[in-house]
C-alpha cells in the first residue's frame, strides 16, 4: 500500500516552467519532460527562434503547452523580458530550469596563467551570471505566490575543479553551487526549494560531435556504470526536483555521473565530471 502524500506519478497540470538552454541537448529533454508532465514550458534560446519553437511544438505534442522565446541570459534587460512575457502569454512562473551555457573552443582554453581575461568573463557570465539574472527576475514572481522550483546545473567540475585548461568552467560551476545554497537560504520562507545537479558525462551532440573516438572511449571506461550519461536521465532528475515530491530538498547538489567523482590532482587518469 502507497501511504498518504507518497508520490507515485509526476503532474505539473498548470505549473508553468521557463527552461533556458532548451533548443538542444539536455535542456531539450527537460524540456519535453516537463511537457509530458502536463507543464507550460518557455523554451528559451539564444539563437535560432525557429530551433526553439519546434521543440515548443514538440513539447506539445507530447501533452503539454508551449512558446518559444529568444534572450541572451547573459544581459539583466533580455532576462527581465523574457519573464514579463511569459507573465503575459501565461500568468505566472512556477520552475525555473537554468540549464543555458557555453563553452570555449580547444584552441582558447589553457592554464590559468595562459587564459584570456576575455575567454573568463564569457564562461562566467555564459554559466554563473545568467543563472544570477535568471534567479534575481523570476524568483520574485514566485515569492508572490509563495511557491517555486528552482533548477540550477553545476558540474563535478564545480566540486573538484575543473580540469587542465577548464578551470573557469569549473570555477564558473563552483560558483553555481554556492549561489544555489544562498538562494535556497533566502527563497525557503517563501516555498521556493533552489537545488542544484551535478551531471557527469552525458552523451549529448555536443560532446559526441566534438570529442575524440578514444576520448570516449576513456569517459566510459572509467564509469563505474561503464557507459555515459544521457539527456533523458538528467531530465529524469530535473522533473523531480521540479515536482512536489520534492517539497523538502532544498539547496542540495544532486550529482549524476554514474559514480564518476574521484579526482587526483597529481595522477594521470584524474576523474572529471562534464
Amino acid at each position: 500500500m502507497v501511504g498518504p502524500g507518497v508520490q507515485t506519478t509526476i503532474a505539473l497540470a498548470g505549473r508553468v516552467a521557463i527552461v533556458t538552454g532548451a533548443r538542444r541537448g539536455i535542456g531539450y529533454d527537460e524540456a519535453l519532460a516537463l511537457g509530458r508532465a502536463g507543464a507550460t514550458v518557455v523554451v528559451v534560446t539564444h539563437t535560432q527562434l525557429d530551433a526553439a519553437e519546434r521543440v515548443a511544438a514538440e513539447v506539445e505534442a507530447v501533452g503539454g503547452t508551449a512558446s518559444a522565446a529568444l534572450a541572451d541570459v547573459t544581459r539583466a534587460d533580455d532576462v527581465q523580458r523574457l519573464v514579463e512575457t511569459t507573465l503575459r502569454r501565461h500568468g505566472t512562473v512556477d520552475i525555473l530550469v537554468n540549464n543555458a551555457g557555453m563553452t570555449d573552443p580547444a584552441h582558447q582554453r589553457g592554464r590559468l596563467v595562459d587564459l584570456s581575461e576575455e575567454s573568463w568573463d564569457r564562461m562566467l557570465a555564459g554559466h554563473l551570471k545568467s543563472t544570477f539574472l535568471c534567479i534575481k527576475y523570476a524568483a520574485p514572481v514566485m515569492m508572490a505566490h509563495g511557491w517555486g522550483r528552482i533548477v540550477n546545473t553545476a558540474s563535478i567540475h564545480g566540486r573538484v575543479g575543473g580540469r587542465e585548461g577548464m578551470g573557469h568552467y569549473g570555477a564558473a560551476k563552483a560558483g553555481i553551487i554556492a549561489l544555489t545554497r544562498t538562494a535556497a537560504r533566502e527563497l525557503g520562507p517563501y516555498g521556493i526549494t533552489c537545488n542544484a545537479i551535478a551531471p557527469g558525462f552525458i552523451a549529448t551532440e555536443q560532446l559526441l560531435g566534438g570529442a575524440a573516438a578514444g576520448t570516449i572511449a576513456s569517459y566510459t571506461r572509467q564509469n563505474p556504470l561503464g557507459r555515459l550519461g544521457t539527456p533523458q536521465e538528467i531530465a529524469n532528475l530535473v522533473l523531480f526536483l521540479a515536482s512536489e515530491g520534492a517539497s523538502y530538498i532544498n539547496g542540495a547538489v544532486v550529482d549524476c555521473s554514474g559514480g564518476r567523482v574521484e579526482y587526483s590532482l597529481g595522477g594521470a587518469t584524474a576523474e572529471h565530471g562534464a
